[in-house]
């Protein structure tokens, strides 16, 4: 039986992740998953073949792909683990569901047809991705463009060192 096929992922002890969404004005930090903290709520496998855009005999496997949903009761926090063809990871996110606000992985964890999970979560995945590599594009573009009109500033506070972007001067 493959990796894909069984109902739980095959983990080892310590992961790495980031939260789905961090706090405003932080940055994504990467912490480490004990993973025998979490409980396995559901898998999201993307079954059987489906046809893709190479034609309608050529079917798509989704087989390089596989996500599951867990929850840290004691954390109270839920996560999106992913597993393809670029890496692993978590992503984590606040479980909410004791103030009365509905958890998106709760939910789509609910949903009795796996192959709609995984479309959800694959959404989710690459939502988050695709984000998280536009803000790094954005943050490299303004760093080049400041270095090259020598409007980066280094300065020193406390012992630690930061590096600011100036404003254009006005002309």
């Amino acid at each position: 039986m493959t990796w894909t096929a069984t109902p739980n992922p095959h983990l080892r002890p310590v992961e790495h992740g980031r939260m789905i969404a961090p706090e405003y004005g932080n940055t994504p930090q990467l912490m480490e998953i004990v993973t025998a903290e979490w409980h396995h709520l559901a898998s999201a496998r993307f079954g059987p073949g489906r046809p893709c855009s190479w034609g309608p005999s050529t079917l798509w496997t989704g087989n390089s792909y596989r996500y599951d949903i867990f929850i840290h009761q004691e954390r109270k926090q839920v996560a999106l683990r992913w597993w393809n063809g670029s890496g692993e990871g978590w992503l984590i996110s606040k479980d909410e569901s004791d103030s009365h606000v509905q958890s998106l992985l709760r939910h789509i964890a609910s949903l009795a047809d796996e192959t709609i999970r995984w479309d959800f979560c694959h959404f989710l995945w690459q939502a988050t991705e695709k984000s998280r590599l536009a803000g790094e594009t954005h943050s490299t573009q303004q760093f080049t463009t400041a270095f090259l009109e020598n409007r980066l500033k280094r300065r020193q506070r406390q012992g630690i060192t930061r590096v600011e972007i100036l404003p254009h001067a006005n002309v």
